[in-house]
């Protein structure tokens, strides 16, 4: 399976310049296969989800949300399989962990070296499920931190898009053999290695 893991749609990522159909269409044309949805500090809610998959069954559309986390908002938490919005009211980054491990969310920390304080949560000592490696975002020198991070915190890489608008589209992506019937599913996926990080050309 072809999946994005970082996507946002302009319904409620001002940041975003393609509606939700807009960017479906584009997905599905690029062979994706599944996708979640990671908007900023807003959930999607079931119903909302559902009624977008009813118009394209040929991938699978599973919700998250991306938080603004630590004192200046700078570091960025994905909380993959998620429509509580009980995570946007939540400021503590260890609350959220917690929260979302005992859910069975995957969590990942999205382009922790783009910015100054981005990746403040390991320094810490609290570690998401995975650090976010390739992505539209986030350059090959800030890749190779996250990189260098990852292997000395034991966790896994895994590419995204970090989706903006259509042209982000196709360029970074996980595939994996497992299936994805839940969106929780994504957690066993990446904890367990059983993916290939990809990007375009390769």
């Amino acid at each position: 399976m072809k999946v994005e893991l970082h996507l946002h749609t302009s319904r409620y990522s001002a940041c975003s310049k393609a509606t939700p159909a807009e960017l479906m269409e584009r997905l599905v044309q690029s062979g994706y296969e599944a996708v979640f949805i990671t908007e900023h500090d807003a959930v999607w809610s079931e119903r909302e989800i559902e009624q977008l998959q009813q118009g394209f069954p040929d991938i699978r559309i599973f919700p998250g949300v991306e938080l603004s986390t630590g004192p200046q908002k700078m570091q960025h938490l994905l909380i993959l399989g998620t429509t509580d919005p009980e995570y946007t009211r939540l400021g503590d980054v260890a609350e959220i962990l917690a929260k979302a491990r005992d859910e069975g969310h995957l969590t990942v920390l999205a382009h922790p070296f783009r910015w100054e304080g981005g990746a403040e949560m390991l320094d810490n000592g609290l570690l998401p499920d995975a650090l976010e490696f390739r992505t539209n975002n986030q350059n090959r020198k800030k890749a190779k931190i996250a990189a260098d991070a990852a292997e000395r915190l034991g966790l896994p890489l895994v590419n995204s898009g970090d989706v903006h608008g259509l042209k982000f589209v196709n360029h970074f992506w996980i595939e994996t053999d497992m299936p994805l019937g839940k969106a929780t599913n994504i957690r066993a996926v990446v904890l367990n290695r059983a993916y290939v990080n990809r990007k375009s050309g390769k």
